[in-house]
């Protein structure tokens, strides 16, 4: 073998040396980056999770808060609600009140005073009233009433008016016994006055029930 041929040779070879290591020092920076990437990958993955962890704390104290506000909301609309029906309630007693003041005690006592029933057993107390009154003046014989006790007869009058017995009285009780008695009574009564007076706005309550009356 010639120099020449040799030297050649060694040349090729000291060329395949160099590619080798630039080839290895080209794999070598390769998997640097390559580490280097995944080392960096890792972190944003970490810090990734850390900001999911976050998110997913931020929902529950969200959730928490919303449930809470849920909470407070149910309360502020029971406690809303029990406060209109009390004032309902109030206001509906007050108009009561006012109906029997203004109209309730009124119709009761003249019903009482107008009932045929009354009317008869007044006239029957006045006329024996009136008999003993007359009888006491005179002598049994010159009274008119001989032989009549008309004291007796008085204090009769007197014991059956105080135990008399009037249907219209009985309609009253009937109403005042029972839990909506004011719009018992207004339907009792039924005055074409009131109903002209409450669509003239003066007076439009409603009865114990909450039913306005016509």
């Amino acid at each position: 073998m010639s120099a020449r041929v040799g030297g050649k040779l060694i040349l090729e070879r000291m060329k395949n040396v160099s590619m080798f290591v630039a080839a290895e020092s080209a794999v070598k920076a390769a998997e640097a980056r390559g580490a280097k990437v995944l080392e960096e990958a890792d972190a944003d993955r970490n810090k990734l999770n850390k900001a999911v962890e976050e998110l997913k704390n931020w929902v529950t104290i969200f959730e928490e808060v919303t449930a809470r506000a849920s909470k407070d909301e149910v309360r502020a609309r029971e406690v809303a609600e029990v406060r209109y029906g009390l004032t309902t309630s109030l206001n509906q007693l007050k108009a009561d009140h006012d109906w029997m003041r203004d109209h309730g005690i009124g119709h009761i006592v003249g019903t009482i005073l107008d009932a045929p029933e009354n009317a008869t057993a007044v006239n029957e107390l006045k006329d024996r009233a009136r008999q003993a009154g007359f009888k006491s003046r005179f002598t049994d014989e010159r009274s008119g009433f001989h032989g009549v006790d008309t004291e007796a007869l008085y204090a009769a009058a007197v014991d059956a008016y105080n135990n008399l017995s009037i249907s219209a009285v009985e309609d009253i009780e009937k109403c005042l016994e029972a839990e909506d008695y004011i719009d018992r009574l207004r339907l009792l009564f039924d005055r074409p006055e009131e109903e002209d007076e409450a669509a003239g706005g003066v007076k439009d309550d409603a009865g114990t029930s909450g039913i306005k009356a016509d």
